[in-house]
C-alpha cells in the first residue's frame, strides 16, 4: 500500500488548495495559480513531507517548505514549455498556449521568487535550507541547457546524459528531501544521505521512464509505445544504440527515421535498440541506481530513522514495469 505518500500527498494538496498566490494585479496571479493547480504526482513536495517525518519532525511544519520546492518545479515546467512551444501540459492548454508568452514569462518569473521566498522564510536559521536550494535551482537551468545543447548533437556520451538528468530532474528530488531532513533537525550528514537516496531513485525512475516509453504496454502506460521515438528524442536508449552500432546499422537508423510509415519506425528503431544492447544497458543502468538507493535506505533505516514512507516510495518507483 502506498499509505505514508497517499497520506503525504493528500495533505500537501489540501495545503496547496488553501494556499493559492494572491496580489495585485490579478492578471499576474491567475495564470500561476492555474499552472499550479493542474496536477501532478506531486511527488516533490511529499518528499519534503516524508523526509522531515523519517527524521522525527512534524510535517505539518515543513509544509511551506513543500509548496516552495512545488512551486520551482512548476516555474521550470512553465518556462520549459515555452523553449519547448508545448501546446499542452498534462492535457490542459499550456500557460502561454491560455494567456500568451510575455504573461507565461512573467508567471515564472514571479513564480521563482516566491519559491525562493518560501525556503528563505521557512528555512533554517543557518540557512543551510536557502542556499542548498540556490544551488540546486543553478543546477536545473544547467542540466535544461545540456538538454537542449544535447538536441543539437549526434556524439552525447553515456556520462553526459547522465549528468544531465541528474541536473534537470534528479538534483530537485534531492533537494526536497534534503530540506525535509534538515527542518527536521537531522545532521547534515544524514541529511546528505536522504539527498542521496532520492538522487538515486530519481535517476532509476527517469531511465525506467525512457524505457517504458519505448517498450512498455500503451494499455498499461497510457502514452503511445514510441513516443520518443516517433519524436526524435534523443534518450539514453537513443545515444547508446547509436555509439554501438555498426556504419550499416547507422544507415539503416537514418532510413527508419525517415520512414512515414510510424509503426514501421517504432518497430524498426525499438529492434535495433534491442540488437545493439542498448535496451539491456538502460535496464542495467535503471536497475543499479535503484539497487544503490535500496542500500541507502537500509544505511538510514540502521541509523534509527524510520524509513517506511521512503522505502514505500522507491517500491513504488521501481514496481512500474510491471
Amino acid at each position: 500500500s502506498m499509505s505514508q505518500l497517499e497520506k503525504h500527498t493528500r495533505r500537501f494538496t489540501e495545503y496547496l488548495a488553501a494556499n493559492p498566490f494572491h496580489g495585485k494585479p490579478e492578471t499576474l496571479y491567475e495564470p500561476m495559480n492555474y499552472i499550479m493547480e493542474l496536477g501532478g504526482k506531486r511527488i516533490r513536495p511529499a518528499l519534503v513531507l516524508l523526509a522531515t517525518e523519517s527524521a522525527g519532525g512534524n510535517a505539518e511544519a515543513v509544509l511551506p517548505l513543500a509548496l516552495g520546492i512545488e512551486t520551482f518545479h512548476n516555474f521550470s515546467l512553465l518556462h520549459d514549455d515555452i523553449m519547448d512551444a508545448a501546446p499542452l501540459r498534462r492535457g490542459k492548454p499550456t500557460v502561454h498556449k491560455k494567456w500568451n508568452e510575455a504573461v507565461a514569462i512573467l508567471a515564472g518569473d514571479n513564480m521563482l521568487v516566491e519559491a525562493t521566498r518560501f525556503m528563505a522564510l521557512h528555512g533554517d536559521k543557518e540557512g543551510h535550507i536557502l542556499g542548498f536550494f540556490l544551488q540546486t535551482a543553478r543546477e536545473v537551468c544547467e542540466g535544461q541547457q545540456m538538454d537542449m545543447d544535447f538536441q543539437q548533437r549526434d556524439d552525447v556520451s553515456e556520462a553526459e546524459y547522465l549528468e544531465m538528468i541528474r541536473l534537470k530532474t534528479a538534483v530537485l528530488l534531492g533537494c526536497a528531501m534534503y530540506a525535509g531532513a534538515v527542518a527536521a533537525g537531522t545532521a547534515d550528514a544524514t541529511a546528505v544521505k536522504m539527498y542521496d537516496f532520492a538522487i538515486d531513485a530519481g535517476m532509476g525512475f527517469q531511465l525506467q521512464d525512457d524505457l517504458l516509453d519505448t517498450f512498455g504496454d500503451p494499455v498499461f502506460t497510457g502514452k503511445q509505445a514510441g513516443g520518443d521515438i516517433l519524436a526524435g528524442k534523443k534518450t539514453l536508449l537513443w545515444i547508446e544504440m547509436w555509439s554501438k552500432a555498426t556504419p550499416e546499422q547507422r544507415r539503416e537508423i537514418q532510413s527508419l527515421m525517415a520512414d512515414p510509415d510510424e509503426s514501421k519506425k517504432v518497430n524498426g528503431i525499438r529492434h535495433l535498440m534491442t540488437l545493439t544492447g542498448a535496451e539491456a544497458r538502460v535496464r542495467e543502468l535503471s536497475e543499479s541506481y535503484f539497487e544503490q538507493a535500496a542500500l541507502l535506505l537500509h544505511d538510514l533505516d540502521s541509523e534509527g530513522l524510520d524509513m517506511t514512507g521512503p522505502a514505500e516510495l522507491l517500491a513504488f518507483l521501481r514496481g512500474r514495469q510491471h
